[in-house]
């Protein structure tokens, strides 16, 4: 694949932040589904999806026919979503800012 198809199936920001947006907020979550929600097995529905809470993660199906994985509960911050196009995309945290200096007392 040559540079120009590499650019021209580039994901676009505005559809990674939905899928973000709607894994943070999950809008009008609920425990049963509704009649326009995806039909299957899952722990909870929210607009335009459902997700599964699995051990250690929480696999996120959206109507779009992207799929997100996030894991749960770690301490860093690792989303994985996959685009019904292929294309894979991955949110890691890498720190955890600045740490604080470590204060010595000095006692003269």
């Amino acid at each position: 694949m040559d540079l120009d198809e590499r650019f021209s199936k580039r994901v676009d920001e505005r559809a990674v932040a939905e899928v973000l947006y709607s894994i943070a907020a999950t809008p009008n979550r609920r425990a049963t589904p509704t009649v326009d929600d995806l039909a299957g097995s899952y722990d909870f529905w929210f607009d335009g999806g459902a997700a599964k809470i699995q051990t250690g993660y929480v696999e996120y199906f959206f109507a779009t026919g992207t799929h997100a994985t996030v894991g749960v509960p770690i301490p860093a911050l690792s989303v994985t979503i996959e685009f019904p196009s292929g294309c894979r995309v991955r949110v890691q945290q890498e720190s955890w800012g600045f740490e604080a200096p470590h204060h010595r007392t000095t006692i003269r």
